[in-house]
């Protein structure tokens, strides 16, 4: 009864979020007094958006206004606001136009530290980060007391070198030389965190939000001007310092937003205090996306799904080609259950970014989990795969996908690479280590083997299943999935204490999953604990309302253990409401009906259920029954062979059919369909005890000795098999003591047992000690008066020990009710002569 699960193992979450916001460090604007509005414009590095940018800078470009450094700077200017819109021919031009002026202003001008810095920013920008520092390294050689090149040259040690502390010493030059360079201490702070120093870079987050103002009036966005009007410069000073400020504390809340992922216990109070500074950044420049995207992430960690939707929407409209904001906007639809925008979101990211693998995973992540199409999530983490093909997320879901499918073998493979992976990775990050990335790390590779353990499970390889499940739960035994999923296998094994034991873990450790109240709840239901497997169903349906297996099970325990036909009733009828078509609910309905006596609903059960499914056995199997009950044997004999045609391996149909066949006399047929069980079955008592009977009805007596023995072997507590046995040893007149043991042991079983009481008596009739047979028989008389055969056996005890008046009445009123008695007790060798 085991169920799969995928696990939806969503990589992308894991926030990392870079400085969105530029923190390169320029020089003043060159001076303005001269310069046209639409060139102060261009020289601002705040302020416009990128199409305005454009239009002012090609508009300075175009005047022939300007020459050298100048010009050069329009053209940089331009090529920036280029590369934002994803038009990287057109930004590749401009900056290699801006490199050609500036290099032509410095070899033609006397040596000048301003020039150099401007060209290695060119430098920098176009990704040469070893020319970019000889430019600023010669800038700062030129002029050692400014500031801004120690900022740059720091920017690109910590972010092209990884030489955060080269950085770190460049960055603490430029702040020496100017306590309040603002760039510094954001760059150095963001060094920090690099080093993963984060106490460090909040301090340096919080030293460049004291150098700003405290409360600066929210900036207006340029885009309100009115058409054709120019911001002044005022504007774009003021759009500087609000700019920097809103990127110190959209910095300061990225690091708290990494704390808070490290540190569960603080979380909560870590992410109140991230939302805070990025709400502050957003109030004070409304004009970026950063703060709208990280406090979006904050809000995903808080769980608070829509607040982040709406902000991720808002950081769009502001920034549309940011696929970082496309993925993690699709994750946020995903968690509120909206597949149909989650997928276009992630394809939106793909676009942009088409070497990033996330998108993609996360997108076949929603086919296979919201929109059940394994196909389409296949495609995506083949591709994720093709992309980069040590990705193991990628491997994990499609893996999934595979078992999902029915295909173990690629699902086990696809596991298997990712077990080979991470465990190679695991040989630098140690497990044991309280390191947040080593905890990661292993406690993915305990999710696959836990994958590739549900995959053995599908291919019916129990013992690696096991193994797998075991190491999982080594590496991490706080998932309740391996716990439970363990229980499965020693449930199927049928060793229920230990299944038991593992579903009681996983349930401490989740109280809320359904499916493991579902499993022990079947384990107590087998272990015959009825009472403890009601109550566990019960509670996965309060878990799972629309749990039909727990609905079924509940159902069956209801009629069969608790006599609860109605709450029986009940629960199919649910079933059949939640899936009107449902065979075993249809069929179990119909067999409770039968129970009430209520044949009409009963045969309009099995005869839907059938309809639906004209190849489900069960259905016919218990319409063969109920034809039984109702006298029908042929069309009980029809139906129980459709049933064993359409299962032959199926012992429940012949053993019941083998029932109507003895009912019918026809013996040999019976004892046919039993050999059958048996062989099926063979700790079958019940097949081993009916054919015993089918022996002494042919009168051999000495197979059905046999077969009742072999039926008490295998169920000692089978107290019928002992009174028959019993009965046959007395018909044979051989073995009587032990005929009297085996009743004896019948009625120790069954008290109550008429037929074991009489049996009994009739043992005493024939051993001749006709006074305890008169005693026995008179036991009977008082449960059942007219029992026929006690009365003609009593009769019989009293004649034959000279009460022949009181044997003679007693055998008349025995013959009265049943004609033929005389004769069956002739055939068992006792009669009144």
């Amino acid at each position: 009864m085991s169920r799969s699960a995928i696990r939806v193992v969503l990589g992308a979450l894991t926030l990392s979020i870079a400085a969105w916001a530029d923190s390169s460090a320029q020089p003043a604007s060159p001076t303005t007094a001269k310069l046209s509005p639409e060139a102060v414009a261009c020289y601002a590095k705040y302020g416009l958006p990128p199409q305005q940018k454009i239009k002012v800078c090609t508009e300075t470009i175009k005047k022939d206004e300007l020459t050298g450094a100048l010009l050069a700077w329009a053209y940089f200017n331009r090529g920036a606001a280029s590369a934002g819109i994803g038009s990287q021919t057109e930004s590749q031009a401009d900056y290699k136009q801006a490199l050609e002026l500036i290099s032509n202003a410095i070899r033609g001008s006397a040596p000048s530290a301003a020039l150099l810095f401007q060209r290695g920013l060119i430098y920098q920008t176009m990704g040469d980060a070893d020319q970019a520092i000889i430019d600023y390294s010669d800038a700062i050689r030129i002029s050692p007391n400014e500031p801004y090149s120690y900022v740059n040259r720091g920017i690109v040690l910590y972010t092209r070198k990884d030489n955060a502390e080269g950085a770190v010493h460049d960055f603490d030059s430029a702040i020496k030389l100017s306590h309040c360079e603002v760039e510094a201490w954001i760059n150095r702070g963001l060094a920090y965190k690099r080093k993963g120093n984060p106490d460090q870079a909040i301090a340096d987050f919080t030293s460049a939000i004291g150098c700003l103002p405290a409360d600066p009036a929210p900036v207006r966005p340029a885009s309100t001007f009115e058409a054709g009007t120019i911001p002044n410069a005022a504007f774009f000073k003021k759009l500087r310092v609000a700019a920097l400020l809103a990127d110190a504390y959209s910095q300061r809340g990225l690091v708290l937003l990494d704390r808070a992922g490290k540190d569960p216990e603080q979380a909560k109070s870590i992410l109140d205090k991230a939302v805070t500074d990025f709400s502050t950044a957003i109030r004070i420049n409304p004009a970026t996306a950063a703060p709208f995207v990280g406090r979006a992430s904050a809000y995903i960690y808080r769980e608070d799904f829509q607040p982040a939707i709406a902000d991720f929407s808002e950081a769009l409209r502001l920034a549309p080609r940011d696929a970082f904001t496309y993925l993690h906007r699709g994750i946020a639809y995903y968690s509120v259950d909206e597949p149909d925008k989650a997928i276009a979101d992630y394809t939106e990211a793909h676009r942009i970014n088409p070497r990033d693998v996330d998108p993609l995973i996360n997108r076949g992540i929603v086919y296979s989990s919201k929109k059940h199409n394994c196909d389409l999530a296949i495609q995506d983490f083949t591709e994720a795969l093709r992309i980069n093909p040590k990705e193991t997320n990628a491997l994990m879901n499609r893996g999934a996908c595979w078992r999902e499918k029915g295909e173990p073998d690629k699902a086990i493979a696809d596991f298997s690479e990712a077990l080979r992976l991470g465990l190679s990775t695991g040989n630098v990050l140690k497990f044991g280590s309280t390191d947040p990335d080593a905890v990661r790390h292993w406690t993915q590779v305990a999710d696959a083997h836990y994958l590739r353990g549900t995959a053995y499970v599908v291919k019916g390889d129990y013992d690696l299943a096991l193994a797998d499940f075991n190491e999982s739960i080594r590496l991490n035994p706080r998932e309740h999935l391996a716990f439970v999923a363990r229980g499965g296998v020693y449930l199927f094994r049928r060793e229920y204490k230990r299944a038991i034991a593992d579903f009681d873990e996983g349930l401490r450790l989740d109280p809320t999953y359904a499916f493991a109240y579902f499993q022990r709840g079947f384990a107590y239901h087998t272990r015959n604990a009825p009472d403890k497997a009601f109550a566990d169903y019960t509670k996965s349906i309060e878990l799972d309302p629309k749990y039909i297996t727990a609905y079924l099970d509940r159902g069956i325990i209801e009629y069969t253990r608790r006599g609860d036909f109605d709450g029986a009733l009940a629960d199919f009828t649910t079933v059949l409401k939640l899936a009107p078509d449902n065979t075993d609910a249809l069929t179990q309905r119909g067999v409770v009906y039968g129970v009430k006596d209520d044949f009409a609903k009963a045969f309009a059960d099995l005869d839907r259920a059938i309809e639906v499914a004209p190849n489900f056995a069960k259905a016919y199997y218990y319409r063969g029954i109920l034809h039984a009950l109702r006298g029908n044997k042929d069309r009980a004999l029809a139906d129980l062979g459709a049933a064993i045609r359409l299962e032959p391996k199926g012992a429940e149909a012949y053993l019941y059919r083998a029932g109507v066949y003895a009912q019918l006399g026809e013996q040999d047929k019976a004892i046919a369909d039993l050999d059958r069980v048996v062989a099926l079955v063979p700790t079958a008592s019940a097949a081993y005890y009916n054919r015993g009977f089918s022996y002494f009805a042919k009168g051999q007596f000495d197979k059905a000795i046999t077969d009742y023995s072999e039926a008490i072997k295998r169920d000692p507590d089978l107290a019928v098999a002992y009174s028959n046995r019993c009965l046959t040893r007395a018909v044979v007149g051989k073995d009587l003591a032990d005929a009297i043991g085996d009743c004896d042991q019948a009625l120790k079983l069954q008290p109550a047992s008429l037929e074991a009481r009489d049996t009994r008596a009739f043992v005493y009739l024939k051993l001749g000690d006709f006074a305890k047979a008169i005693a026995e028989y008179g036991i009977a008389l008082q449960a059942d008066p007219n029992h026929a055969r006690a009365l003609y056996g009593r009769g019989l005890a009293k004649a034959k020990s000279g009460d022949k008046v009181g044997g003679d009445a007693d055998m008349a009123a025995a013959t009265k009710l049943a004609p033929g008695v005389a004769r069956d007790f002739m055939r068992f060798g006792v009669s009144f002569n």
